[in-house]
């Protein structure tokens, strides 16, 4: 992350004013400081910050954990905050898995190594996501049997329909998976790959020439029919200059 947003909920103000010092000391961003969920939610919306910083006992009728529990789907960290020793505000408030639960009095050695927990927490979380996000979209598998064949998206040169099968074509083998056409295009939508037939979807990437009189493609030395209701929006999708 180039700039890490923290956003402050804690109706004491001296002490909001320390935590707004220790965050700006250590270079994160601060994304503002509120007294209440009314206010905490409007923050949140407008800067989606990286992490709450969370006093369980603010102002108005809706409490720190009332709040948090209330932004469940938002999906942003947070670190409860609170004055409370009760062990049922503990169970509570750990209901909700937040990174930290800091008890005051505390110094802000404590909070700051709190914080920076908390920010390697979330970073690291976020290069495994991107990670299994990257995975996901550069290979998929082929059952062959008792046999996976690992395949690369960037070696796949053709894919071509039969019947219930299909046929996927890479610079060196041809393998053979039982999945509808619409199907595996489905997998494919989001990336370099376009259906020009009805048997046929190409990466966008391999093609090298295009025929629009004879309505025909090729794909290295592989000849490939153009169908009629997908030629428009082959070229539309063509770098024409």
């Amino acid at each position: 992350m180039t700039t890490f947003n923290i956003l402050l909920v804690e109706d004491n103000l001296s002490f909001a004013l320390e935590i707004e010092m220790l965050i700006k000391e250590l270079n994160y961003g601060f994304a503002g400081q509120v007294d209440n969920a009314k206010d905490a939610i409007a923050a949140i919306n407008k800067y989606t910050p990286d992490l709450v910083l969370m006093d369980i006992g603010i102002n108005g009728q809706v409490n720190g954990i009332e709040l948090a529990s209330s932004l469940e789907k938002k999906n942003i960290p947070f670190i409860f905050i609170t004055q409370s020793r009760d062990r049922a505000t503990y169970t509570h408030a750990q209901s909700l898995k937040p990174l930290a639960y800091l008890v005051k009095p505390f110094d802000l050695l404590t909070l700051q190594s709190t914080v920076e927990q908390a920010v390697r927490t979330i970073e690291d979380g976020d290069k495994k996501e991107e990670a299994a996000t990257d995975s996901d979209q550069e290979c998929f598998y082929i059952r062959n049997n008792n046999v996976l064949n690992r395949i690369k998206y960037s070696e796949i040169y053709w894919i071509k329909s039969d019947g219930n099968y299909c046929n996927i074509h890479t610079e060196k083998k041809k393998f053979v998976t039982k999945i509808s056409l619409v199907s595996i295009m489905k997998k494919l939508e989001k990336l370099d790959f376009m259906r020009v037939h009805k048997q046929y979807i190409v990466p966008v990437h391999r093609i090298e020439n295009i025929n629009l009189f004879n309505n025909l493609l090729y794909v290295g030395e592989k000849l490939i029919p153009i169908g009629r209701s997908y030629k428009a929006n082959l070229v539309k999708q063509l770098d024409l200059i």
